[in-house]
């Protein structure tokens, strides 16, 4: 089966998937628009990120713009192909980014599954939720508009779309609901996200091992939509109680999925900022964005692992955190308790409670039982989402579809 894949950022949420298809003997093409290399095997095209504006335009427009400037481009590569003479049996892709909205153009007949991640609500950028952000006005509104009307094209030429979560399914209009969706998570592998008491990891040329307690803060960005002003507000109080305590956080200090702060700077600087003279600095590693192998080795070395959000997506670090049997603090409500409940696969505080998760963390760094009986309940929940039950849900469904 020939199967063509289309992700800006690819592999992307086919890092597993695409690997699986090639090993049951499919030919993958793949689309992408940036430069760095790629280690699926597969044939793979790029094409170039389009240009920004030369004018300022509304969020709403901009989404647009770009969107049609990337459905062009993936349509002239796929029109390429075609006059190859290859033509695929089915297309996957991510909506996100407008990249199909073209492909009609070239294979009408050429079935589409999306993953469309998510139907953005005022609540996803935390309007509503974090007390720093107004209630959602007009404008909000209309810049949701503009990036859902997007997915709802590209949904309209598609066959079937997957969502990974329960929660994010639900965020999609009744219209979008029935025999077109499937819940099926893109996977996690539990095999090397797994318990390692003898882990020795070396990162940035900082050791790592299960000796000294350790408490890690992960996420793609550090931005307020993940918490992490909350947890910077923890931490004097946790490292007063706990001084020999190793702080480790792993991110970009960019924008990420929320607004950024109203001064312009990041937010780690607004922070360290606020908490001048109130932390030990020489215990905090800020280790910016790291590679997965090392990520895995911090997560099987941490005593206690913070995982806070608003509602958004569900973050594979979390899943990676559960099933390296780490010990977590996490927020109340969605998408953290879809796969957490409170007292069993960890312990839950509110969004907005600096306080409470200083206590709750300090308890789990004193209680080794507690730790060992969280970690082990996570564990088995996060093996649900392990990739060898959801890629051949995945698989079923693209080879049956096609």
């Amino acid at each position: 089966m020939r199967v063509l894949l289309i992700h800006q950022n690819f592999p992307g949420q086919f890092r597993q998937l695409a690997p699986y298809l090639l090993n049951r003997g499919h030919e993958l093409v793949a689309i992408c628009s940036h430069e760095r290399p790629i280690a699926v095997q597969c044939r793979i095209l790029r094409y170039k990120k389009p240009p920004k504006p030369s004018a300022p335009l509304p969020m709403s427009q901009e989404i647009w713009f770009e969107g049609l400037q990337r459905a062009e481009a993936v349509a002239s590569v796929c029109a390429d192909l075609k006059s190859e003479g290859w033509t695929p049996d089915c297309i996957l892709a991510h909506s996100g980014w407008g990249e199909t909205l073209g492909l009609e153009e070239v294979w009408s007949d050429v079935p589409q599954i999306i993953w469309p991640e998510l139907w953005i609500r005022p609540e996803h950028g935390g309007f509503g939720s974090d007390p720093l952000k107004p209630r959602p006005g007009l404008q909000h509104k209309i810049e949701h508009l503009g990036r859902n009307s997007l997915t709802r094209v590209a949904l309209s030429n598609a066959r079937y779309w997957v969502l990974p979560t329960e929660h994010q399914a639900r965020s999609f209009p009744d219209s979008f609901q029935g025999s077109n969706l499937h819940i099926i998570h893109e996977g996690i592998d539990a095999s090397l996200a797994r318990p390692n008491p003898n882990i020795i990891c070396e990162v940035r040329g900082i050791r790592f091992d299960r000796n000294e307690p350790t408490l890690t803060f992960i996420n793609r960005n550090l931005e307020r939509l993940r918490g992490f002003d909350v947890f910077m507000r923890a931490l004097p109080e946790i490292q007063s109680y706990m001084p020999n305590l190793r702080v480790i956080i792993v991110g970009d200090n960019e924008q990420g999925y929320g607004s950024g702060h109203p001064s312009g700077q990041h937010l780690r600087q607004v922070m360290l900022q606020e908490l001048e003279g109130k932390l030990d600095l020489e215990r905090i590693h800020f280790l910016g964005r790291i590679p997965h192998p090392y990520l895995i080795g911090l997560l099987q070395a941490s005593w206690v692992h913070i995982y806070l959000s608003y509602p958004f997506v569900l973050g594979w670090s979390l899943l990676e955190a559960m099933a390296c049997g780490c010990a977590i603090v996490g927020s109340y409500g969605m998408p953290v308790q879809e796969v957490i409940r409170d007292g069993i696969e960890g312990l839950l505080v509110p969004m907005d409670n600096p306080q409470l998760l200083a206590k709750k963390v300090c308890s789990l760094l004193s209680n080794e039982s507690m730790r060992k009986q969280l970690g082990e309940s996570a564990r088995k929940r996060a093996i649900a989402y392990d990739q060898t039950h959801t890629l051949p849900k995945l698989t079923d469904l693209i080879e049956e579809f096609a």
